[in-house]
This record gives C-alpha cells, structure tokens and sequence, in this order.
C-alpha cells in the first residue's frame, strides 16, 4: 500500500497540475478488494474515455487524507465508506454518494486453529479504527451478543493479508475479511465464524462519492462518468478472462483460485442504487455520534438523478443488451 509520504506527493503533484477542463476526474480509492473492480475495468480498458471523460486514479490510504482531498478539489470523486459520506454530509459538507459497488454484507470472520465458535473469540484483527472492518467487526459481534472492546478486543493490523497474519502468529484470535482474501484463511485452515454473504443482510461498504457542488457544475461529466463505470460493470459479468488481468494487475495477486473466490462473491447491480435498504445500518452507526442522521431523510444522502436519468434515457437497457445480460 501506499505510504502517507508517497499520498502526499500524489497530493501536491494534483494541486499544481489543476483539471483544465471538467472532463478530467482525478478519482480517489483505497481499496485493494476486488468489490470494486468494475472501476478498474472502466479505467483500464478504456470505458470512462469511450464517453468522453479521462479519469485518473488516486490512490490515497486513509479516510483523512481522501476527504481532505475532495473538500480542496484536489480530486473530484471518491470511493469510500458510506458512514464517512453520511457524516460529512451531517456536519453541512455537500458530500453526496452516487452509486453502490455492493448490496450486501461480505464479510467474513475467521478464528485461529482450535476455536470453533465465535463467543470463544477474545481479539478481532480488522484494518483500522474508523474503517468499514472495524464497523463491520463490532456490528457482527454484537450481532452474536458480543460487546466490542470489552468482551472482544479490536486491533488494528492494516490490510487483511496482515490479519490473517496476525492470527497465524497468535496475535489475535480472529481476523475479519472479504472475498478473495477469504480463500486464503481457508487455505491457512482457519475456521470460518461468521459468513456474513449467507446472511443477505442489505448493506454497502464502498460508494462512489463526490460534492454536489462538482454535480451540479460538471453533470454531464458526471453522467458520462457513470456510463463508464456501468459498462465496467457489464463487461465484468461477461468477460472473465480478461477481467481476470485487471484484477491481478491492482490486487497484485496472480493464483487463479483468489481471482475466482472474488469472482463468484460480487454480482454487482447493472443498476447501481443506493437504497435506503443498504443505508440504513450505516445510518444507524453514524447517529451513534451524529443523532441528526437517523432522523434525517436518506434522501439528504444520495444523488439517484444521475442514474435514473441513464435509465428513462434508456442507456441501461441498451449497454444491458449489447453485452447479452437481462
């Protein structure tokens, strides 16, 4: 992953070199799961440019750091947790999420050899404080009863590959992670605890984001954007094999068994809302400390224009046959 140095260089190299037109998104991300690996697809393969956009993609670590760069317009649009878009919108940023890279839970927790319930757990690896691991982690243990850092202790031991590690070294008891990273606690032969996918609880880890203030300058940009990262989407469900390069490219992993795990676990929406549905858990735990947020009309929250309007445009349905899919 990226150090902070090295975000910061990306940083000031952007604020020197300013868009010069609004059809150059410099785009920020995170993320390493392949969850959003329509986006990747969308850049690598050409899509964004195919309707008239270029998008450059930044990748910053940490919530902090991306958030900064979006309120200085550094970048455009973002991808992170849903939680933080909620509460910047809460605290009066014009934070406004767009679309949805998942409808449903993904996570899953695994404990050390010798543990075969998840009340035995005494320690959960996750990434960081703040992170979708460390909300996914304490919702789930408290899910089975659990209370977080008193009967289960949270400790932060970055990507999920470092989790993993941890628990094979006795460092922790259990780890959280998502597809693909699933297939290697398996391999270690570490017990699965909680399945969340089996679950089928509606819920979003990773939005895309952007002010709406950028939306209402740049909408055709915008929606040019999301023609872009729909046909991402398309061209994922159809062409895995060349899928399959891209994917090994950004999560620097070359066994086929992993790009298959990451496969079968995301069916992602050809329409890519952000329903209330899927807001409502991270709603909750925003009003944890922000008590206006679940009183507040999810509505405030999201942009869905941008999407109905490839819709009653009729640009899904069109994308949707060209590549053969319902």
């Amino acid at each position: 992953m990226y150090s902070k140095l090295a975000c910061l260089t990306i940083l000031l190299a952007l604020a020197v070199a300013k868009p010069l037109s609004g059809e150059i998104i410099n785009f920020s991300t995170a993320s390493d799961s392949g969850n959003t690996a329509p986006l990747w697809i969308a850049s690598d393969l050409g899509f964004f440019e195919k309707y008239g956009n270029t998008v450059r993609l930044v990748f910053i670590q940490g919530a902090t750091v991306s958030i900064s760069a979006l309120l200085n317009n550094d970048v455009h649009m973002a991808q992170f947790s849903p939680m933080l878009a909620i509460a910047n919108n809460i605290k009066g940023i014009d934070f406004t999420i767009t679309m949805s890279f998942n409808q449903f839970m993904d996570n899953n927790i695994f404990g050390r050899k010798g543990i075969t319930e998840v009340k035995q757990v005494k320690s959960l690896a996750i990434g960081r404080y703040g992170s979708s691991s460390d909300f996914m982690g304490r919702f789930l243990l408290q899910r089975e009863g659990l209370k977080p850092e008193s009967d289960v202790a949270l400790l932060q031991f970055g990507n999920q590959t470092g989790r993993l590690l941890a628990v094979e070294a006795g460092r922790a008891d259990a780890a959280i992670v998502t597809p693909p990273i699933t297939l290697m606690a398996r391999k270690k032969g570490f017990p699965l605890l909680i399945d969340a996918s089996r679950l089928k609880i509606p819920y979003t880890s990773a939005v895309v984001v952007t002010r709406k203030s950028f939306i209402q300058a740049n909408r055709p940009v915008v929606v040019n954007f999301m023609k872009g990262l729909i046909e991402g989407i398309c061209y994922y469900k159809t062409h895995k094999e060349q899928i399959f390069k891209v994917m090994s490219k950004y999560m620097r992993i070359q066994d086929r068994e992993v790009l298959e795990e990451n496969f079968r676990a995301y069916d992602h929406s050809l329409r890519p809302y952000a329903t209330d549905a899927e807001l409502e858990i991270p709603i909750q735990e925003v009003s944890k400390s922000e008590p206006k947020a679940v009183k507040a009309n999810p509505a405030q929250f999201v942009d869905h224009s941008i999407i109905k309007e490839l819709e009653t445009t009729g640009f899904i349905d069109r994308i949707v046959a060209q590549y053969g899919l319902k």
